[in-house]
Order: C-alpha cells, then sequence, then structure tokens
C-alpha cells in the first residue's frame, strides 16, 4: 500500500529524479522510491554485515549502471524496480527486527 508523504527536494535533486521519471516513462515517486530503496540497500548491508540480501552489492551497481546508461528495454527496467523495492522491503524488515532487539536489552 502506497502513503502520501510531501517530500521537499533541493533543485538539483529535483532535476535528477525529473530526468530519471521522464527516462524511463515512469512517475517522480517511483523514481524516488527506487532510489530510496537502493540507499536502503548499501545503508542496511553496510549496517549489518550479517545481512546477505538476494541482492548483492555488485549485483545492484550493475542495474545502477544499466538504468543510468539507458541499457534496459521497459520490462527490464520495471523488472529490476520490482526486485529491487522487494529485497528493500526484505532489509527493512530485518533492521526493524534488529531495532526490537536492540530495545529489549
Amino acid at each position: 500500500m502506497l502513503k502520501r508523504y510531501q517530500v521537499l527536494l533541493s533543485d538539483w535533486l529535483e532535476d535528477y529524479v525529473k530526468l530519471v521519471a521522464e527516462k524511463y516513462d515512469i512517475s517522480v515517486s517511483a523514481a524516488i522510491r527506487v532510489h530510496l530503496g537502493i540507499a536502503i540497500l548499501y545503508v542496511i548491508t553496510a549496517l549489518y554485515p550479517d545481512y546477505k540480501p538476494n541482492l548483492k552489492n555488485k549485483e545492484l551497481q550493475e542495474l545502477s549502471k544499466n538504468a543510468a546508461i539507458g541499457d534496459f528495454k521497459e520490462v527490464e527496467f520495471h523488472q529490476a524496480m520490482s526486485k529491487i523495492l522487494f529485497e528493500a522491503r526484505k532489509a527493512v524488515e530485518y533492521r526493524l527486527s534488529k531495532g526490537k532487539e536492540l530495545k529489549k536489552k
């Protein structure tokens, strides 16, 4: 389920997100979500080296690189986006479970 939030972006960030959204014919919200998912995967795997997502950093880098140079067909892009968001969700669930454990101690 999606929820609505107001997000304030600086001009340079807005320009970049709009560029990505237009390039892949997705909404600005979807562009923000996929970038946030990528960031979440990088941060959680750095904070918790024991967490091993099914999407390795090398594969994530390759997906990001292919997306940046436009080396994706539309279907491939949406599949990659889904995979990133799915893995980010699992990483967040892992992080939240660790946070609850830390509070109990």
